[in-house]
């Protein structure tokens, strides 16, 4: 009997860890698209900001360091400092890194227009910051609802769902 127990015991435990990692990680990812914010989170973790083309799944009011799955904390409207917000928001490389209706840019090339300049703007013309500490994050690119800069709107995200998540 207690031999039974103890299985019974431990495939509920190990029932309980699948199901915690198969929620966890299907969890889409800070940048997917989203229409409500329990699209990004069921627990209220992550926020859908669908003030952004097709929504954006990220964390309200973050610190340095502490966006989740790789992702950066950037401060916006950070002159003066009582118009600051930060948002968690999704690393790239390149464009293509980015969904639909978002372009890849430094943080300091954000014009206050929404487009994305050639060259860093210099500090009294930023919007955008990284306030992470660690060198890589720091430095990183992020996906950004910006207009071209041909002044031509990016096609409408809504139209194309996220392929996946981070």
């Amino acid at each position: 009997m207690l031999g039974r127990l103890r299985m019974s015991r431990s495939f509920v435990l190990s029932l309980l860890a699948l199901v915690g990692f198969v929620v966890g990680g299907c969890q889409p990812g800070i940048g997917d698209s989203c229409g409500s914010s329990t699209d990004c989170s069921a627990t209220g973790e992550r926020q859908c900001d669908r003030a952004q083309p097709g929504g954006y799944c990220t964390v309200l009011g973050c610190n340095a360091d502490t966006c989740p799955g790789g992702s950066v904390c950037v401060e916006w409207r950070f002159i003066p400092s009582r118009t600051a917000e930060t948002w968690c928001m999704k690393p790239c490389s390149n464009d293509g890194d980015c969904r639909t209706a978002y372009l890849c840019a430094l943080p300091s090339q954000i014009t206050p227009e929404g487009t994305r300049s050639e060259v860093e703007l210099p500090e009294d013309q930023r919007i955008a910051r990284i306030i992470d500490l660690e060198d890589k994050k720091a430095s990183a690119l992020i996906c950004a609802a910006l207009v071209d800069p041909r002044g031509l709107p990016v096609q409408d995200a809504s139209v194309e769902p996220d392929s996946g998540s981070q």
